[in-house]
């Protein structure tokens, strides 16, 4: 889809690949951007093309505000990027609802409704759908059960879906690794949590995101690493458990 021109709402833009996002489409031509996130101290405003907007989206009510939002700026959406997430890097222990329930609901449930939210106001116009998967939703990494399992979730949503959407929606899913960012140790409260392997840096992760949406692409996988080493983890799994096993060394203090 053509970037140039377009009305588009992101999530996740205060930080990390969100932001990295944001800097790069604001420099597309005629566009207007909706930068969402709950802290917008840190997203730059630019007269006329970013709009930030303060909200929480792991609920219906926070969506629906988003949407309600863009009607006053915009006249239709063209793209919505559902970037945000977040992680626990932890050992399960005591049975807790709310915890796990916190997850879903920006992990999963909010990109599902946003999508549900977009179809149904698009009348028809072409639209385009990002979400940000991560290569976690494919492999399996100990201490982060949770996130791991939002991600999947995510995933076959997304390859499901494929199959009962209309043909003016364009679905983009996105499989980045380990961004250098603070995404990690927000998920344990420490500074210096060690990544998993291999990592990449937000830039080039929102420079591939960006473009493959200007390409229409279906699947957008910023790491070849990843790219190459995934099917062939599928084809040996012996492979993937040795992975797994790998890191789960860098986490042990956090599993025992």
């Amino acid at each position: 889809m053509e970037i140039n021109g377009k009305n588009i709402i992101l999530t996740g833009a205060s930080s990390g690949i969100g932001k990295e996002i944001l800097s790069i489409l604001s420099d597309y031509r005629n566009v207007k951007i909706i930068a969402v996130a709950r802290h917008i101290e840190e997203i730059p405003k630019k007269e006329g093309i970013v709009y930030p907007y303060s909200a929480d989206i792991s609920s219906v009510e926070g969506i629906d505000k988003v949407f309600g939002y863009a009607g006053q700026i915009m006249p239709h959406i063209d793209i919505f990027i559902a970037n945000a997430g977040f992680a626990y890097l932890e050992k399960l222990g005591r049975p807790d609802w709310q915890h796990i329930e916190k997850i879903y609901n920006l992990n999963v449930f909010s990109p599902i409704y946003s999508l549900e939210k977009l179809v149904s106001v698009s009348e028809g116009k072409s639209i385009t759908f990002a979400s940000t998967v991560s290569g976690a939703g494919l492999a399996s990494l100990p201490a982060y059960s949770l996130y791991c399992s939002t991600k999947a979730a995510l995933h076959h949503f997304t390859q499901t879906y494929r199959y009962e959407k209309d043909k003016n929606v364009q679905i983009t899913a996105v499989y980045p690794v380990a961004t250098r960012t603070g995404f990690f140790d927000k998920a344990t409260g420490e500074n210096d949590t060690p990544l998993p392997f291999p990592t990449q840096d937000a830039r080039t992760v929102a420079r591939k995101i960006v473009k493959g949406i200007e390409k229409g692409k279906k699947t957008i996988y910023p790491s070849l690493l990843f790219r190459m080493f995934y099917p062939i983890g599928r084809a040996f799994p012996i492979l993937m458990k040795a992975y797994s096993l790998m890191e789960k060394r860098k986490v042990r203090k956090w599993l025992s």
